[in-house]
């Protein structure tokens, strides 16, 4: 694999996993061991499809619980 931030390369194995983005899906996160960019690859297909940055969604909302606090503390004033 290579790196799309810095384009080391090494083997899937040298890319600290981190986790699956979904249960269902065959994308995970990795880190680079050089640049320390986190990494959304294609398990399957054993190639990064893009660098994540800080605020990046891969997945769309969470769990639809953004901006909840802020309704239940609206709610009670």
């Amino acid at each position: 694999m290579k790196c799309a931030n810095c384009n080391y390369e090494a083997s899937k194995a040298k890319f600290r996993y981190l986790y699956n983005a979904r249960i269902d899906s065959s994308g995970s996160y990795r880190q680079c061991p050089k640049c320390k960019n986190w990494l959304f690859v294609d398990e399957l297909k054993g190639e990064i499809v893009q660098v994540v940055k800080p605020g990046d969604a891969l997945w769309g909302k969470s769990a639809g619980v953004e901006g909840l606090a802020d309704d239940v503390i609206a709610s009670r004033g």
